[in-house]
């Protein structure tokens, strides 16, 4: 059955284009797609210049999971605020607090390392290698075999990749339920500076009051750079090393863009779910979503009223809050755009058209959605434990790589492997940073609770006092009274023993509970991997059924590889009677400041934004300098920080969000209310000239400091 549908899946992925901008493209499929189309819709760059080695679209880059793109020949990089926000808070002190009055390096020695986020991934190429797993994957007895097989083959495959080209990261990329595989080869700079950030009050502007919302003020973007080695090689943080050059970057555009006009977003978006059939799509409604919702809820408010007692506890919850909540609103929007699409039903509906033929397919789908619902709140528990309190996602993970290493280096899980240790340690880094006893300890407390409700205690913890977070408070506590040296030392400790043993004779409670909750996990994910392997088998089969009644073409779900959306400058009716105009301006912005967060903007920007319309970057059909536009732009998370491209192929914009009716747009887009909302680039450009004065960082972009 493979063949045929290998034959079937290349056709319609060539075939021609559908009349809607929906679609997170494989850059190689640009240039199969209707080019009439897109020359009316405005796009004037031709497609061969896109792609390939030095293609334009290897500007955008990979920024620990969140987009940017190159601005400068010297490693200047864009991306948005809350992307960069990890590493502004690592600079941030009670003393100089940077996170609220901005950051900015007026010289390269003054550029400071980004801690907290710090990798910067380019791409180099790209090799179909299905083949190759196929024939890995085609002597599995089983499901659970299906998948342990692909990884083996991925592992061996990235392993053999990265010994052939030091300094670069390898990763495959499994599309279509697993049915095309590609290998990813990207160039892996590690040493990342912050050169501007600007204030809270900014960057954040309307807070979790506007997120996903429409209109939108926020000046939602920071600039870092790349460096390397003084012989061009990634290398480490050093004084001696040298801005990266790039082999291209984006233009700036100084015009802009207006409604109606052709964009291009390009990045790396994490994950969609658009080719899901109603069963599983149903799971996500009842059990997924209102998971996130309940835990998510009472972690943040958890951390909003410890990070409120002083600034210094508000600064180190402030990152992990702000995830958080962001994921805590998404999960909310998503059930309400589920229900407002009626997905399940439309979905349903679709798949008894198939007749007879499809049932057995339909079947074994809903089998495989039932074991995924059996189980389910033990395995979510457990994979939000990296989100939870700090000290306990560090002794869990020392744990995993203490496990992890005792497999060979082809069976292990790649979020584990040798290569991505490195990337491992630094993030235990933040979360040793962001310990706060006093947050941490009713933290641990309340999901001490939780893993006993789930019956995930280890038994040294069987007569402990846990039925409440109060009584377990003083538990957690103990589990937790180290110095910050101390606590440092013991992490490393565990993480460069690699021991399980060493773990288990410690005597160390808190690494003790670690090791159980890894086992307990690596039960879970064996669970999950069946089923994933099940989807491996059924998943392609449904697709060919889907194709079969479309006539359009079909691009991957989203998997964090580098994509391209197509769209156009537009608004939407929000609801009967109320439409959405696609711009925002300086004017809404000032209106919105209230003297207080999350509408405070801050004294320099306000009489600033007084004086706007003398500025060069008034847009004239506004009469007003612009801060955010809507676009048709198929985006999903991990598009944050995503380049904007206007048809010549010149940055006009840094996607930052979705308006809140296109949250579920992750299951399936809708050209009414698919909408994603961008940072214009006019008002990154209008902070550094007139808020600024950062000259010297416009000129690098090469953009004149003439005044209007």
């Amino acid at each position: 059955m493979r063949r045929p549908f290998l034959a079937l899946l290349l056709g319609f992925l060539l075939p021609s284009w559908a009349q809607a901008d929906e679609g997170q493209w494989l850059p190689r499929q640009l240039s199969s797609l209707d080019a009439e189309r897109l020359k009316r819709m405005g796009m004037e760059i031709p497609v061969e210049r896109l792609n390939g080695p030095r293609g334009l679209l290897r500007a955008a880059v990979n920024y620990s999971g969140c987009s940017a793109g190159f601005v400068s020949a010297e490693g200047l990089v864009a991306t948005n605020h809350h992307c960069a926000y990890p590493a502004i808070q690592a600079l941030a002190t009670p003393e100089n607090d940077v996170l609220r009055e901005g950051f900015l390096a007026r010289t390269r020695a003054e550029e400071r390392p980004a801690k907290g986020r710090g990798e910067i991934d380019v791409l180099v190429e790209e090799t179909d290698v299905t083949e190759l797993v196929a024939e890995a994957a085609g002597a599995a007895q089983n499901d659970a075999e299906r998948v342990a097989r692909v990884q083996a083959r991925h592992n061996e495959l990235a392993s053999a990749c990265e010994e052939a080209h030091p300094g670069h990261r390898c990763e495959a990329f499994a599309d279509f339920f697993g049915h095309r595989h590609r290998m990813v080869r990207t160039l892996h700079i590690q040493d990342v500076r912050l050169v501007y950030a600007p204030p809270s009050g900014v960057g954040e502007f309307g807070g979790e009051i506007d997120n996903w919302q429409w209109p939108r003020h926020s000046g939602d973007f920071s600039l870092l750079r790349a460096y390397v080695g003084p012989d061009g090689k990634p290398a480490p943080y050093a004084e001696d090393n040298v801005p990266y050059r790039p082999e291209v970057h984006f233009e700036v555009a100084t015009d802009g863009v207006a409604e109606g006009d052709f964009v291009m977003t390009t990045g790396y978006p994490g994950r969609t779910d658009r080719y899901w059939p109603s069963v599983e799509v149903q799971r996500y409604v009842d059990q997924v979503f209102p998971a996130v919702v309940s835990l998510y809820g009472d972690w943040v408010e958890l951390l909003e009223r410890r990070g409120a007692t002083s600034k210094a506890l508000g600064l180190k919850v402030a990152a992990s809050k702000k995830g958080l909540a962001n994921r805590l609103k998404n999960a909310k929007g998503m059930l309400a755009g589920l229900e407002r699409m009626r997905l399940v039903d439309r979905k349903a509906a679709f798949e008894r058209s198939l007749g007879a033929q499809a049932e057995p397919i339909l079947k074994e789908a809903a089998e495989l959605t039932q074991k995924a619902r059996q189980g389910f709140q033990r395995a979510f528990l457990l994979e939000n434990l990296s989100r939870g309190p700090n000290l306990l996602a560090v002794a869990v993970d020392n744990a995993r790589v203490a496990l992890e290493a005792q497999k060979a280096p082809a069976d292990r899980d790649p979020r584990y492997a040798d290569r991505n240790l490195g990337l491992i340690w630094k993030n235990q880094g933040r979360r040793l940073r962001d310990y706060a006893q006093a947050v941490e300890a009713p933290w641990l407390a309340d999901t001490l609770v939780r893993l006993k409700a789930q019956k995930l205690l280890p038994p040294f913890l069987g007569n402990a006092p846990l039925g409440s977070a109060a009584r377990a408070r003083p538990v957690a506590a103990k589990m937790l009274s180290r110095s910050k040296l101390n606590r440092e030392a013991y992490a490393r400790r565990f993480f460069e023993a690699k021991d399980p043993s060493a773990i288990r004779a410690s005597g160390d409670g808190l690494a003790r509970l670690g090791l159980f909750l890894a086992q307990k996990t690596l039960e879970a994910e064996a669970e999950r991997k069946a089923i994933e392997g099940g989807w491996m088998r059924v998943g392609p089969s449904f697709l060919s059924f889907v194709q079969q009644r479309s006539k359009s073409p079909m691009y991957p779900d989203a998997n964090g590889s580098l994509r391209v959306s197509v769209a156009q400058v537009r608004g939407y009716i929000v609801k009967d009677g109320l439409q959405a105009i696609p711009m925002t301006t300086l004017a809404g912005q000032l209106l919105k400041h209230q003297g207080e967060a999350p509408f405070d903007l801050p004294p320099r920007f306000r009489a600033a934004a007084e004086r706007r319309l003398r500025s060069r970057w008034v847009e004239k059909e506004l009469g007003d300098v612009p801060v955010c536009f809507l676009s048709t732009a198929d985006t999903t998370g991990g598009n944050s920080g995503s380049p904007v491209l206007d048809g010549q192929g010149r940055l006009v914009g840094l996607n930052f969000d979705r308006v809140w009716e296109n949250i579920a747009g992750d299951f399936a887009y809708n050209i009414a209310w698919s909408r994603n909302i961008s940072l214009d680039v006019r008002y990154l450009l209008w902070t550094l000239q007139e808020v600024e004065k950062a000259d010297q960082l416009l000129a690098e972009m090469n953009v004149g400091v003439t005044t209007r």
